[in-house]
């Protein structure tokens, strides 16, 4: 007899706890994978949230800001009320 294996019960027993091993690494290996993948895509989200938090203006900023705004048109309205007033001053001497 040359080399040939028997089959039998052992061998057979041996055969299919191997495939279940290869089966269970397989479904370890993809659930890892699935981890890391959430893990990079957790630290992206911390990145974003944390840009959002240096780019994003408080109540208190904007309303200062809009306060800023409202100060230079009405500087601005009363440039152009005095300039009205010079020209109808103007038009009143001609």
């Amino acid at each position: 007899m040359g080399g040939v294996t028997p089959i039998t019960v052992e061998y057979v027993f041996g055969l299919v706890v191997s495939f279940l091993i290869a089966l269970l690494w397989y479904w370890v290996k993809s659930i890892s994978d699935g981890l890391k993948e959430a893990r990079d895509e957790r630290d992206e989200l911390r990145g974003m949230v944390h840009q959002v938090k240096i780019d994003y203006a408080t109540k208190a900023d904007a309303r200062a800001d809009a306060r800023q705004v409202m100060d230079a048109l009405g500087r601005l309205e009363n440039k152009v009320d005095k300039l009205a007033d010079k020209l109808d001053r103007k038009a009143d001497k001609a």
